[in-house]
């Protein structure tokens, strides 16, 4: 089925003159003016709502999983939208305990919610690792994931996480992973670069870099590693190719991240943040929309370290 408008993409400044974009914004984020604040963020959510509303999700019979949901309004947004709306995360461990992923979401969801109507009965948040979902095969009509699959951990467990979004997905299901891609990657910025610098300090800098995986930027993918670590381990079919494409525009306010996380860009303005710059290399967000075949292809653990 042909979709109505291109949902496997980069984020770009252009994406903003989009009419149904703006008023998914504004629906998830009220008190904020889309046109002032024009970030990659709101625009992630914004995709996954609009390709939830276009497969038909949006009705209370639909089933729908996040996988490293933490807080997220969308969540919240959903209880109002569908039947059933599940959240996983390693609520109260990692690197996001004190953040976004609070062991409170488990017992109080209501104190993380939006100043606007929500469902609790409609709400179900559940601890759980996303590379061994907790759930039977074909659990669910669609599952999401928004900037979390980056932060699960190596190249093989990433690839697991992939899979088990693939196994619970039912049959004809749809899933909407977003992450975050390299645009332009500095020839420094590069596995084998970082591992000689790591073995020629004696691990002194580096730590984390192996043959195949970054240390710098290790958690922002190439377009070929979002194919080999995520979308072939899915066992998921791509609906649409991803498209590269991101115009002049969006390069004219490159916000640059320093190694003390001090924003800066070009213009001295905050926004537009849609590409950010680190070490020399700029990234934006990317989204991918699957489907699950009716008739399976044996799923693949690729990417492995």
């Amino acid at each position: 089925m042909p979709l109505s408008r291109q949902y496997a993409k980069l984020c770009e400044l252009r994406d903003f003159n989009d009419p149904a974009l703006i008023a998914a914004i504004r629906s998830l984020v009220p008190e904020r003016d889309p046109h002032a604040h024009v970030e990659r963020k709101v625009w992630e959510f914004a995709m996954v709502m609009l390709f939830l509303e276009e497969m038909g999700y949006l009705d209370e019979r639909s089933q729908v999983l996040s996988v490293g949901a933490g807080d997220e309004r969308i969540l919240f947004w959903l209880t109002t939208r569908i039947g059933r709306m599940v959240a996983t995360d390693i609520y109260g461990e990692g690197s996001f305990a004190d953040g976004e992923a609070q062991a409170s979401m488990l017992e109080d969801p209501a104190a993380h919610a939006p100043a606007y109507d929500w469902r609790g009965d409609r709400l179900d948040v559940r601890k759980m690792d996303a590379r061994k979902l907790e759930f039977p095969d074909a659990s669910f009509d669609a599952v999401f994931t928004v900037s979390s699959i980056e932060h699960f951990g190596s190249p093989s467990d990433i690839a697991r996480a992939a899979a088990e979004i693939g196994r619970v997905l039912r049959p004809g299901g749809h899933a909407v992973i977003i992450t975050e891609c390299l645009l332009r990657r500095h020839p420094l910025n590069s596995a084998p670069v970082d591992l000689a610098v790591r073995i020629g300090t004696v691990g002194r800098r580096r730590r984390l870099a192996t043959f195949r995986r970054r240390s710098v930027l290790g958690e922002v993918f190439t377009p070929r590693e979002l194919e080999r670590r995520i979308v072939r381990p899915s066992g998921l079919t791509m609906m649409q190719p991803l498209s590269l494409d991101v115009s002049a525009d969006s390069w004219n306010n490159v916000t640059t991240i320093d190694p003390s996380g001090q924003l800066s860009s070009r213009t001295g303005d905050l926004y537009p943040m849609i590409l950010l710059r680190v070490d020399r290399s700029v990234f934006t967000s990317a989204c991918l929309v699957l489907t699950k075949p009716a008739t399976e292809r044996p799923q693949e653990i690729a990417g492995a370290d």
